[in-house]
């Protein structure tokens, strides 16, 4: 059998379990690759469970008969007493600066929207204007009971499960100096993820509207974009999640200063610099010069970053 991502490819770590009418199981992980075989088992039919995951976080993608020796085995299967189950509890999760609901779901066992649409994160749904990827440092996210299935399997078969809401996708934009949208510029994508582990560099070229679109494992926190690569490369280091809502000072400083308005550090103070580049940002959109924070330099500033 397969486990493979949203985007087809493969997950290794993924833990499964294999059972029987009596009570016996066999456990396994899948390789790098996605694939793990369940060898010498007696002709017939069991039950299938990914026992880390939440029901709604994985699905039944594909069946197909195995051809030939490919679904035979000589080995003999390592049937041991099941394990008693795990009491499933609901959670409270502190976010951490950089974390956001995909992440949180990947290391929890979860499809994001579950989390994000329990009824007890109603309050923090209304408070993050309902981006479950923009969120504060020590905003709480209750993590719900984690809730088993399983799929019925037979021998000689391989069965294809996709595990949902991974990976998570990057989108960055890029623009002009009279903001229109860097068109078809060549770039290498480098990620870093949360143990310091490197991804291979992804080639692209930016999209019809400047931005660099990737799909990337929820654990990366780091990415570099180095923009046509060469001789006289352009390169921009991002912390992935970093920003913060865009109620909050710090949330604007970042916006401003990745759109080229420098506000300096994100320290969350609305200084004398970070006014000016609020007024430079809205010289530049033709609205009132005031250096506030208002409602609609703030549409303005969110219709461009897309959060």
């Amino acid at each position: 059998m397969k486990v493979v991502g949203e985007d087809g490819v493969g997950l290794g770590g993924i833990a499964l379990l294999l059972s029987r009418g009596d009570k016996q199981v066999i456990t396994g992980r899948t390789a790098p690759d996605g694939v793990y075989a369940f060898k010498g088992l007696e002709p017939g039919s069991y039950q299938l469970g990914l026992p880390e995951l939440d029901m709604d976080a994985w699905k039944e993608l594909s069946t197909q008969t195995l051809a030939g020796d490919e679904g035979k085995s000589s080995s003999v299967a390592s049937w041991q007493r099941a394990p008693a189950p795990a009491e499933e509890i609901e959670k409270t999760h502190v976010i951490k600066q950089g974390e956001c609901v995909g992440k949180v779901a990947e290391v929890y066992g979860f499809f994001p929207k579950t989390i994000w649409d329990y009824g007890k994160n109603a309050k923090l749904r209304k408070l993050r204007h309902d981006n479950m990827y923009i969120l504060l440092e020590k905003d709480q996210v209750v993590i719900p009971a984690k809730q088993q299935k399983v799929q019925v399997v037979a021998t000689g078969n391989g069965l294809t499960v996709q595990r949902l809401g991974v990976p998570e996708h990057l989108r960055i934009r890029f623009l002009h100096y009279d903001e229109t949208p860097r068109v078809g510029v060549r770039y290498f994508l480098s990620l870093t993820t949360d143990k310091n582990i490197l991804i291979a560099d992804i080639s692209s070229e930016t999209d019809e509207k400047g931005f660099v679109d990737q799909p990337i494992p929820p654990s990366a926190v780091f990415a570099t974009i180095t923009l046509n690569p060469g001789p006289w490369p352009e390169v921009h280091e991002f912390n992935i999640g970093y920003t913060n809502p865009i109620d909050t000072v710090s949330g604007w400083q970042a916006r401003l200063n990745n759109l080229g308005y420098d506000c300096g550090e994100e320290d969350g103070e609305l200084g004398p610099k970070t006014r000016a580049a609020i007024r430079a940002f809205q010289r530049a959109k033709k609205l009132e010069e005031t250096g506030e924070r208002d409602e609609l330099t703030k549409a303005a500033l969110m219709a461009l970053t897309m959060a």
